[in-house]
């Protein structure tokens, strides 16, 4: 594969160019979020008692947070529940149920792994947000019951039990709770005992429409409120994504092209960025950088032993050619910041026309408004100086599990499955004071390949 430059334009052109997809990464959050749970109790009780229970909970539990389960339907149809619970509650009937019927409580844990998402029946909850149902669940003929309001069923009904979730397990001891049911209304009026269930139950929100029905399809009625609190909105991934999708293989490309240059003189590891921004609306190249962290200060090339110069690799010298153009931009000198540590000067051919064009402005925070593309997933350092810096957008053609900054999961590489550091720092809001978005870019002909060692900080 090579690639052309030209530098009239500040673009790169790929001649035989990659083909791939961007893949968003998830947070911290969103990670957690598809991952945790936690069991909760269930007690069958008629509809009409349903509001007098709920007080009965609130008022024994005065410290329950109900928000910490609002995600979560309260109270909840047989038909409306996930087919394994169906099967397992049995069918739906009146209280007292016969004699003799099992009171203690059965724990009901269905698949921890989340199972692909499929399509699913939706009905809307009484303030609008959709509510995702089972596959075999009969949508119902009107809207479902709403988790704080139970309306007034019909009489020939109205002793048919609804299950409805009481809290988290870990508010209350099951023969408190159970002593607690037993005492008040429906069980002083009906002579059977309480049925307590456990149930296992998302922790978090969904981040997603898909994921609230494959939730419901696997665990409870959820309600999605159409947003995520763990990280970018859907939407907002979606339009940048289509932004940027274009051009993204051509990136890739033009840094690989600078890597290949700067480990050809044998001054850096195969590593390339490309830093982009825009001008009139279009997109622009304006720093192109390989890693020279085997650059002694005179220019030398060092002998590959231990970790070289951090403060060479590929992301800090893109920033410190941004930062020298917003300079020359704004009438200074740029050589004012010349420093041979930082490798700040443009050192092969790839690299230099994209330096010598004026086409950022030198006004503004150092890289505000810019995106970067990497050939490699950045190391924790870098990945703060992308954040620090203030970029826009990030995206990476190779995941570093080892030494990689970016990703948040634990999906690793086909040498190191299961591998990741999961920092994510590109979507840290409560500790860090700066988020973006962020992408992997997979390559659909394995063109774009990792040629240096998998525990190298990149």
């Amino acid at each position: 594969m090579t690639v052309d430059t030209d530098a009239g334009t500040g673009t790169g052109t790929a001649t035989g160019a990659i083909s791939g997809r961007l893949v968003p990464l998830r947070t911290k959050d969103e990670v957690r979020a598809s991952t945790e749970t936690h069991q909760v109790y269930v007690v069958e009780i008629p509809s009409r008692f349903a509001n007098g229970v709920k007080d009965l909970i609130h008022e024994a539990i005065p410290d329950l947070k109900t928000s910490e389960f609002s995600h979560l339907r309260r109270v909840v149809q047989h038909k409306f529940l996930p087919a394994q619970l169906q099967q397992q509650f049995g069918q739906p009937t009146k209280l007292p149920r016969g004699e003799g019927q099992h009171t203690s409580p059965i724990l009901l844990s269905p698949p921890s792994t989340p199972l692909p998402p499929s399509p699913a029946d939706t009905g809307s909850d009484l303030d609008g947000s959709p509510i995702y149902l089972s596959p075999s669940a009969t949508p119902p003929a009107s809207s479902p019951i709403d988790p704080e309001h139970i309306e007034s069923p019909e009489a020939k009904t109205e002793d048919l039990v609804r299950y409805f979730l009481l809290c988290p397990t870990r508010y209350i001891q099951h023969a408190d709770l159970y002593d607690l049911l037993r005492r008040n209304e429906p069980f002083t009026t009906y002579p059977t005992a309480p049925r307590i269930l456990y149930v296992t139950v998302p922790t978090l929100s969904p981040t997603s429409q898909d994921q609230a029905i494959q939730w419901s399809e696997t665990y409870w009625p959820i309600a999605y409120k159409n947003t995520n609190p763990y990280g970018p909105h859907p939407s907002l991934v979606a339009r940048n994504t289509a932004e940027i999708a274009g051009n993204a293989a051509e990136y890739i490309a033009l840094a690989t092209s600078a890597g290949n240059q700067i480990s050809q003189l044998g001054i850096g590891e195969n590593i390339g960025c490309v830093v982009v921004g825009s001008k009139g609306g279009e997109p622009e190249v304006v720093a192109v950088a390989g890693d020279c962290r085997w650059r002694s200060p005179a220019g030398n090339a060092e002998s590959h032993d231990g970790r070289g110069n951090a403060m060479a690799h590929s992301v800090q010298r893109a920033i410190a050619m941004v930062a020298k153009k917003r300079l020359r931009s704004s009438g200074a000198n740029p050589t004012l910041l010349d420093r041979s540590l930082f490798g700040d000067v443009p050192l092969t051919d790839v690299e230099r026309p994209y330096y010598e064009k004026d086409n950022v402005s030198g006004n503004g925070y150092l890289c505000v408004d810019l995106d970067i593309y990497l050939t490699h997933e950045p190391c924790v350092m870098c990945s703060m100086a992308i954040l620090h810096s203030r970029f826009r957008r990030c995206v990476f053609a190779n995941r570093m599990p080892l030494t990689g900054g970016m990703t948040a999961d634990k999906i690793g590489t086909a040498n190191h499955p299961g591998k990741g550091l999961q920092h994510g720092m590109f979507w840290r809001p409560s500790e860090l004071n700066w988020k973006f978005l962020a992408w992997e870019w997979q390559s659909d002909d394995n063109e774009v390949q990792s040629s240096i060692d998998d525990t190298l900080h990149v």
